[in-house]
C-alpha cells in the first residue's frame, strides 16, 4: 500500500495512539507467523487501518497481549492479540504488496526491476497462502489490476476511470466479512478512491519528470510540475468528497470499540494529509516500515 492513511497524532488521547501502535505491532505479528518475516518489511498504516476497523466489529476482539520482536528485542511491547479483522488484514497486504511489486517489474527497468523480481522470489511462498485463504479477493485484485494497467497504457485523462479500477480493490478486501460487509465495502471503496487521487497528487513532481501516467496531469494538461490553484482547489473538493462518503458510511456501524481513534483518521487524519499533499508539505517517513519507532 502507500501509506497515507494514518491519524492526527496530537488529536489522540494518550491511550488512543497506543492502542493504534499496538494494533499495527499484533498486525505485523500475524504477518510474521503466518506468512514469514520478510513480508513484515512491506507492512505500513494503511493496512493497520484496516485490522482496526475489522477487530472493532467483533464484539470479542480488542485484546491485547505483550511480545518481542526483532526491533525491539529486549522488552515486550504491547500487541493486539490475533482476531480474524487482523488476519483479513494481514492476508490482504501480503497479497497486495505482492501485486504491487509485479507492477513494479512491469513498470520499472534496471535496479528496481531485479530488485523487485528478488523479492518476489522470497515472497512468493507467503504470497501462495495468502492467495489460498482469499482467492476470490487474489483473483479480483489482479483483475482489477490489469484493467488499471490498460487505462495506464491508453494514457487516459480521467480521474475517475483508474480510481475506481483501484477503489474496488479495496472494496474486494472486506467482501463478505460478516453481516457488515455491504457498508465496510462502501466505506474502504471511497477510502480507495481518495488513496488513488491523493497518490497520484503526492507523484506530481515524479510523474512529470519521468513522464509516467498520472490522471491529474493529463486531466489538467499540466504543462509544469505544480498544481495551479484552479487545479488544487478542485482536487481538494474531489478528495473530501471521497472522505466524506467514506465517512457517511462508516456511521452505519457499530463498532464495539476504537470509534474515536477510526473518527480521528477519517475526520482529521486523512484531511490533514490531504492539505499536506496538496501544499507539497507532505512527508511519508511515518507510514511505511515503521518497526523502529512502533
Amino acid at each position: 500500500m502507500f501509506g497515507f492513511v494514518r491519524p492526527l497524532r496530537g488529536e489522540l488521547k494518550v491511550r488512543e495512539w497506543e492502542r493504534f501502535q499496538s494494533v499495527y505491532c499484533g498486525l505485523c505479528h500475524t504477518i510474521r507467523q503466518r506468512y514469514g518475516i520478510l513480508q513484515t518489511a512491506l507492512l505500513s498504516y494503511d493496512c493497520t487501518y484496516l485490522a482496526l476497523v475489522l477487530d472493532a466489529l467483533e464484539d470479542n476482539g480488542g485484546t491485547v497481549c505483550r511480545k518481542r520482536c526483532i526491533m525491539h528485542p529486549l522488552r515486550r511491547k504491547s500487541c493486539a492479540c490475533e482476531s480474524p479483522g487482523l488476519v483479513r488484514a494481514a492476508a490482504v497486504s501480503v497479497i497486495l504488496q505482492w501485486h504491487k511489486l509485479g507492477d513494479t517489474i512491469a513498470d520499472e527497468r534496471g535496479f528496481k526491476r531485479a530488485a523487485a523480481r528478488l523479492l518476489r522470489l522470497f515472497l512468493s511462498r507467503g504470497y501462495g497462502r495468502a492467495a489460498r485463504e482469499l482467492p476470490d479477493f487474489d483473483r479480483r485484485t489482479g483483475q482489477l489490476l490489469q484493467e488499471l494497467n490498460e487505462l495506464e497504457r491508453q494514457k487516459t485523462p480521467s480521474l475517475d476511470r483508474p480510481a475506481d479500477a483501484f477503489a474496488n480493490i479495496l472494496r474486494a478486501a472486506v467482501a463478505d466479512f460478516g453481516r457488515d460487509s455491504r457498508i465496510l465495502e462502501e466505506m474502504f471503496y471511497h477510502t480507495g478512491r481518495w488513496i488513488y487521487l491523493v497518490d497520484a497528487c503526492d507523484d506530481i513532481q515524479e510523474d512529470f519528470a519521468s513522464g509516467s501516467y498520472n490522471p491529474v496531469i493529463l486531466r489538467w494538461q499540466l504543462t509544469q510540475p505544480v498544481l495551479l490553484p484552479t487545479v488544487k482547489d478542485a482536487m481538494n473538493h474531489t478528495l473530501l468528497q471521497s472522505l466524506a462518503a467514506s465517512y457517511h458510511a462508516y456511521i452505519l456501524l457499530q463498532p464495539y470499540r476504537d470509534a474515536g481513534i477510526i473518527e480521528n483518521i477519517l475526520c482529521q487524519g486523512l484531511p490533514e494529509v490531504t492539505r499536506q499533499v496538496l501544499e507539497g508539505t507532505f512527508s511519508n517517513d511515518g507510514g511505511k516500515n515503521r518497526h523502529g519507532s512502533l
